[in-house]
């Protein structure tokens, strides 16, 4: 698996389906740019086709899409479930036992599509402010998975993770999680932009 096909199926796993019907897939992103630009290139270096970009109303989001065989099996064949998944994903195999570039790469492509970075101040707790970074999916196992990918590349990774009825929650805290991030990880999202340090 090259490190375009392993980002490409992470940001599936994040936010993007299958679908049996017509072999359709499809990437949801609200940042046009991003799509355009980062999601289509990544796209065609891993399967050597050219997706479509429409506007989907309803998601309030772009979507990449493309019907293929080829692209639905090779995704389903990786291990993306199609239709609902999900609170049924996990981190597929492929990954798992893939090299450090894989898994590394399949990671970013998951917090590019599902993480969110946050800063707060505390008067007496945190009064120069506090950071951290987290991905948020139904799949309690996909989580759970996710955190030991992350403690696998390095045992410096220190996630906490958070299960809930409505959702599970990894996160990373604080300033030198953020830089081991940047260093490990390669976050393309423009909200990450200066890269979280």
């Amino acid at each position: 698996m090259n490190n375009a096909l392993a980002y490409i199926l992470g940001f599936a796993f994040g936010d993007g389906n299958i679908s049996k019907s017509s072999y359709l897939v499809r990437l949801y992103e609200q940042n046009q740019q991003f799509v355009e630009t980062t999601l289509r290139s990544r796209f065609v270096r891993s399967f050597n086709i050219e997706p479509n970009i429409s506007f989907d109303k309803y998601n309030n989001s772009f979507v990449l899409h493309k019907s293929s065989k080829v692209v639905w099996d090779r995704l389903h064949g990786l291990g993306l479930p199609s239709g609902r998944k999900a609170r049924t994903i996990t981190i597929p195999s492929a990954v798992i036992s893939g090299p450090a570039r894989v898994k590394s790469e399949f990671a970013s492509g998951v917090f590019d599509a599902e993480a969110s970075r946050t800063s707060f101040t505390e008067a007496d707790r945190h009064p120069r402010g506090y950071r951290y970074l987290e991905v948020k999916m139904y799949s309690p196992r996909f989580i759970d998975g996710l955190g030991e990918l992350l403690v696998n590349m390095t045992d410096e990774f220190k996630p906490r993770i958070y299960h809930y009825d409505y959702g599970s929650i990894l996160r990373l805290n604080g300033k030198e999680q953020l830089k081991l991030v940047s260093s490990r990880l390669h976050l393309m999202h423009p909200r990450f932009s200066p890269p979280a340090r």
